[in-house]
């Protein structure tokens, strides 16, 4: 849950600015501090800032007002590109986009700047009879920082001018992808039996009386503690089934989870057992793969729409989608059953595997290409690179029911003879490729994981 939690922290706009604000102003406290211990006013250089208190307020109110309204414009930048990615790719990039910590560190730097400046100004004396001297390291930190906040707005144009493109924004998501795969997915070679964890899990909860929890509330589910209910059902001697996974929306009072115990539950242990799983309103790519895949899938649907028809965004789309599914091929997705220290298995869960995947992918991209001949051929060519890295017969199995299913769909749509064929001949190299693999790699019938 504390994961979730800092997850959802660095998707707001204003953390990351509150921390560097906060340290920026701890750093004037600090210079000011300085300035009153060393006497720099004895050194040569310094005689550059002669131009009294008065002088060095005027400069200093100059730059923070003119920081402030640079931090205007910055944010006024970042709501309108978030509008036109929003309008153009669909909102459910918005949180690759709120989760970017470069355009959150220039407004903290900008915001940072100006708060820096006016712990600066509280502290200057303009009055006729004071005789307090300038603050010379704190003036110079201030300047640097004015010079750092002009470099920041020029590179956040910049930043900002590039990443609203549609490729940079489709290969974005597409690492990110990737980067989820490399931390939730475990190597192919690391397995472990299903079958006989199946029957362990059958041993260990048959004719043992069920009690199903039902959810309070409606909503997605964003994280499910399995340490923690796995702790539970270690120390109540229970065995638990969870019926939903992440990305799940979850309608108030359906079943959530069965528990398998001998003895009777209490009426408030339900409740400790929901405690567990957050549910929230939006999905999130946290502990949810399909969400990140769904990312891409979205830009791809509305490319391939009536009123956009853009085959070649779409194409991308598929491209860094490929590149996702070629690494999950040498992946292993988790194990449907966690034991706990002793080697029972408490907790029986349904995870996102490698056939949910390819159907997410492309049922939607096969049912909304009807006719569209460039993006149909280039699935079938997708399906064939994804074949050639496959290692896993099953794997391979799920992709090329999808090559099976996009032939069909094709010889419904197309009308050109020419069309048809071209069709066929990426099919046929698809099923070269598949029969190949399975010569290769006929002991991956999964069982394994």
């Amino acid at each position: 849950m504390i994961r979730l939690f800092w997850e959802k922290l660095l998707t707001t706009i204003w953390f990351v600015p509150t921390i560097i604000a906060t340290g920026l102003v701890i750093t004037a406290i600090g210079l000011l501090s300085l300035d009153q211990l060393v006497n720099v006013h004895s050194w040569s250089w310094t005689g550059i800032f002669q131009i009294g208190t008065t002088g060095i307020r005027q400069v200093l109110v100059v730059t923070t007002g003119a920081i402030i309204s640079l931090t205007g414009v910055v944010f006024s930048i970042s709501v309108v590109a978030l509008t036109l990615a929003a309008n153009q790719f669909g909102s459910k990039i918005l949180h690759n986009f709120l989760r970017d910590n470069k355009n959150k560190i220039v407004l903290g730097i900008l915001i940072g700047s100006f708060l820096y400046g006016l712990t600066l100004l509280s502290f200057i004396d303009t009055h006729p009879d004071s005789t307090q001297q300038v603050p010379i390291i704190s003036v110079i930190g201030s300047l640097l920082l004015t010079v750092l906040a002009v470099i920041g707005l020029i590179y956040f144009i910049h930043y900002i001018s590039t990443t609203i493109q549609a490729d940079q924004i489709i290969s974005l998501i597409g690492q990110e992808l990737n980067q989820a795969i490399e931390k939730t997915l475990l190597d192919l070679d690391d397995r472990q039996t299903i079958q006989s964890a199946k029957q362990k899990w059958d041993i260990a909860t048959h004719a043992l009386p069920v009690e199903t929890v039902y959810a309070a509330t409606s909503g997605y589910v964003e994280f499910i503690d399995l340490l923690k209910l796995n702790k539970i059902a270690e120390e109540e001697n229970q065995h638990i089934e969870l019926l939903l996974r992440p990305g799940h929306f979850v309608i108030e009072s359906a079943p959530m989870m069965r528990i398998y115990d001998s003895e009777d539950i209490s009426e408030s242990y339900p409740d400790t057992l929901r405690e567990n799983i957050s549910l929230g309103r939006k999905r999130t790519p946290f502990s949810d793969i399909e969400f990140a895949i769904m990312q891409l899938l979205q830009i791809a649907l509305r490319a391939l729409s009536p009123g956009i028809n853009d085959s070649l965004t779409a194409i991308s789309c598929i491209d860094w989608l490929s590149s996702s599914l070629g690494r999950m091929t040498n992946k292993r997705f988790p194990c449907d059953y966690l034991e706990d220290q002793n080697g029972i298995i408490r907790i029986k869960k349904h995870e996102f595997g490698f056939a949910d995947a390819a159907d997410t992918m492309f049922h939607p991209l096969r049912q909304n290409a009807r006719g569209n001949e460039m993006v149909m051929i280039h699935l079938l060519e997708t399906i064939s690179r994804i074949l050639q890295v496959s290692k896993n017969s099953q794997y391979s199995q799920a992709l090329f029911h999808h090559a099976e299913l996009i032939l069909e769909a094709s010889k419904e749509s197309f009308q050109s003879t020419s069309d048809k064929n071209e069709i066929i001949e990426r099919f046929e190299k698809c099923q070269a490729i598949f029969e190949q693999g399975q010569k290769i790699f006929p002991d991956t019938n999964q069982s394994a994981i």
